[in-house]
């Protein structure tokens, strides 16, 4: 008898990374659309995650107002890591189907299947074991 976790898992839609983009990138794409240099922008955002780390040292909520809220949060024995809750705007623009193609999608096919509809595949699939 298969878990259902793990064939869910196995199963579900997922989101193929792309690749990575990191400051630099950002500020060279950012720089074909204004007169500042990708050097001179990347300084600023250097300057932007400095003032952010300090805003979340002191203990404040970060808004990027159209992207995501960060906040440091303590869990128990006091270690703190971040909290980040996305923009509604933003999740809702991610969430459009025309984005996310058969090449930036694994397991394409069960993008809009459900739960149900997953077992309901694995155990079609793997009748000798089955999800119950």
């Amino acid at each position: 008898m298969a878990a259902k976790l793990p064939v869910l898992n196995q199963l579900r839609p997922k989101v193929i990374s792309q690749g990575v983009v990191n400051l630099e990138k950002l500020a060279g794409r950012v720089s074909k659309n204004t007169t500042y240099n990708a050097e001179e922008i990347y300084g600023m955002f250097r300057l932007a995650v400095k003032e952010i780390i300090n805003a979340l040292q002191n203990g404040e909520t970060v808004k990027i107002d159209g992207l995501v809220s960060i906040a440091p949060n303590m869990k128990v024995g006091g270690e703190v890591d971040l909290t980040l809750r996305g923009d509604r705007g933003a999740i809702a623009g991610l969430n459009n189907p025309i984005l996310w193609t058969a090449d930036k999608v694994a397991n394409h096919a069960n993008l809009s299947k459900s739960t149900e509809e997953l077992v309901e595949l694995w155990n079609t699939e793997h009748p000798e074991d089955p999800v119950i």
